[in-house]
């Protein structure tokens, strides 16, 4: 990392200050976490910028911005005593619970014990949404899976989720002239991406959409909604967002999430969807034939058909070139 001690600006994804060296160090104070991350496949940590977050099974358990700037979502506390902590009345009392745990943790720096106490927390909060609020977990389930089957030892590694355009990035959006008939979105400012990740072949950087479902290519965030965001923003100043990505993956490597010879090549970052088939309620697949044929119509639609498209099977979360068929 070794970073700056203070900076000013928006300099993006990355462990920029100098004090992450000291803490990450063996004997530091966040060496003990960083050895249970990387033993724990259940665990994943993504960079953001000077700050990292702990993911457990694609749900957020712990924001990390120094040896003692701890956070968690105190909602996981919502199932503690369901249904008693559930009403907008105990928010108070489920703060009070989070403080209580994370003024242990900075006490005693036990990361083995806090992290076994917030997966049991974690896990009654998402068997309460299932059970009593009949809430679907599918996506971050989904999340979970991708972090975990795309890495090194597959066709692409997975560098970040849900990645974010920030409106002070040097690729913030820009409204372009629109292809016509293609769908944008009004009013967007900060367009999110599926997918960051690098093909493990050629070290390619890549962004990538993920689509479930015919219904989620058409309109609000379909194929042309994206494709412009992608345009407006990282297409638009595709060197700014690979300098952005170089740091994480260089941050991740010092941290030996990543091994020490990965790396990124220098072409400019490339675009392109996974279509996950649809499953009918009967739990057959639609046909697959009329679900590429209409994906394939709305690529044209929307002037779309210089990006490549992957087709995955339902439940098949590994990101392959052999599923490249547009």
């Amino acid at each position: 990392m070794s970073g700056i001690e203070k900076y000013d600006g928006y300099l993006g994804r990355g462990l920029h200050s100098k004090k992450w060296d000291e803490l990450f160090k063996e004997g530091g104070k966040l060496f003990d976490l960083l050895e249970i991350v990387r033993s724990d496949e259940d665990l994943v940590l993504e960079i953001r910028n000077d700050y990292f977050n702990i993911y457990y099974k694609g749900g957020n358990m712990l924001k990390v911005g120094s040896k003692c700037n701890f956070q968690f979502d105190h909602n996981y506390f919502k199932a503690y005593k369901y249904p008693e902590f559930e009403a907008d009345e105990k928010e108070g009392e489920r703060k009070i619970l989070k403080k209580k745990l994370l003024k242990r943790l900075k006490e005693d720096g036990d990361y083995g014990r806090f992290v076994v106490e917030m997966k049991n927390i974690m896990e009654d909060y998402w068997n309460w949404l299932k059970e009593v609020k009949n809430k679907s977990l599918e996506e971050k389930d989904t999340q979970h899976e991708m972090c975990i089957r795309n890495t090194e030892s597959s066709e692409y590694t997975i560098i970040d989720l849900e990645f974010q355009v920030s409106t002070d990035s040097d690729y913030s959006y820009t409204i372009l002239e629109k292809p016509h008939g293609r769908f944008v979105a009004k009013n967007k400012k900060r367009p999110r991406f599926d997918i960051v990740a690098v093909r493990n072949c050629d070290h390619q950087l890549c962004v990538i959409e993920l689509k479930k479902g015919i219904n989620a290519i058409y309109g609000r965030s379909g194929i042309g909604d994206h494709a412009d965001s992608f345009e407006g923003s990282i297409g638009r100043n595709p060197t700014s967002f690979h300098r952005e990505i170089v740091k994480v993956v260089e941050d991740k490597k010092q941290l030996k999430l990543l091994s020490e010879g990965f790396h990124i090549s220098d072409s400019i970052p490339e675009f392109l969807y996974a279509y996950v088939y649809e499953e009918g309620k009967d739990g057959v697949v639609y046909d697959k034939i009329i679900q590429k044929e209409k994906f394939k119509q709305e690529l044209i639609k929307n002037q779309c058909t210089k990006y490549k498209t992957m087709f995955l099977d339902l439940g098949d979360y590994v990101l392959s070139d052999k599923s490249i068929e547009i």
